[in-house]
């Protein structure tokens, strides 16, 4: 999904910072930063060369550039931001070693262990799993900076590997929905051209069975209808009791997106204003809707205010 990509907040359109003990405060949004995390500052000597280096040898994609010639940069992978910066002193390269690492989580890391062998990237380790549960390998880059590429492969507790634990981390609670509908192989292929979806895996054969699918990071669940489990499709009931809200940088784009992948337009997108209180209050957004081949109906929109 290139210039209809999705841009996904967690939970809805508001930022929420959280540490080991969970949730701490809310942050507006911003363009200009889209991560709410940790954002490295990465510096190298020739900032045109690094941008095409990193895109073509790890996948990253460029969302900004400023300066003439360029002094800055931002780029991402997936969810991972970075910013370039025109390197002042000397680079890792140029010292003989380096300060620190930067681990980017890619979901395909197989597929792109293959990319950066085949860009010929210098490899510091080979794709293999650790002792703590991450599938991972090591690279180094054009200015001698190192890189660790991973995926969680297993959920371990830090003392199963030896790890002497003095604050437990807290997993972060999340709801994702899984919805019932009439054929799930179809479904798959609705989300897919609709919404960009990424099958993460399949239970059953391709009609009757479940699966799990991922959005930009977004986590959704299906699963063929099943009458005598109490589950049927909004379709094949008649009604729907739940509407997904999705929030994405461009409503208009992908409502048309989803309308042409097949989805029936209930709403166009426009400006809504609420007169909403507490301590997160949402006053200004823009919102559509549409109705999905198995009776879901989407809620499309963006927070303005």
């Amino acid at each position: 999904m290139a210039q209809d990509r999705l841009v996904w907040s967690e939970p809805g359109n508001a930022i929420f910072l959280r540490n080991l003990f969970g949730w701490t405060q809310s942050v507006i949004s911003n363009r200009s930063l889209p991560t709410d995390t940790v954002l490295p500052h990465v510096m190298y000597r020739n900032l045109e060369e690094a941008l095409v280096w990193l895109s073509k040898a790890f996948g990253f994609v460029e969302h900004y550039h400023y300066g003439n010639p360029i002094s800055g940069a931002q780029m991402a992978a997936g969810n991972a931001w970075i910013m370039l910066k025109l390197a002042r002193h000397a680079t890792p390269k140029e010292l003989g070693f380096g300060t620190q690492s930067l681990t980017v989580f890619i979901e395909d890391i197989h597929l792109h262990f293959e990319r950066a062998k085949s860009a010929g990237v210098t490899l510091l380790e080979d794709l293999h799993e650790t002792v703590y549960g991450e599938l991972q390998y090591a690279a180094e880059d054009l200015d001698g900076h190192h890189w660790l590429f991973s995926r969680h492969a297993r959920d371990l507790d830090p003392a199963q590997w030896g790890a002497a634990v003095t604050h437990s981390a807290v997993l972060t609670p999340g709801i994702s929905p899984m919805l019932a509908v009439g054929d799930a192989n179809a479904a798959i292929e609705f989300y897919r051209a609709a919404f960009d979806a990424n099958v993460l895996w399949r239970l059953g054969d391709v009609v009757d069975g479940v699966a799990g699918l991922s959005i930009h990071g977004a986590l959704l669940f299906l699963a063929t209808e099943s009458p005598q489990w109490g589950t049927r499709s909004p379709a094949g009931a008649g009604f729907t009791t739940v509407r997904i809200e999705l929030f994405v940088d461009d409503p208009e784009a992908v409502q048309r997106r989803a309308v042409t992948a097949g989805a029936a337009s209930k709403d166009p997108v426009k400006e809504h204003t609420y007169p909403t209180s507490g301590p997160r209050p949402i006053r200004r957004m823009l919102q559509g809707a549409v109705v999905d081949p198995f009776g879901h109906m989407w809620l499309i929109g963006k927070i303005l205010e």
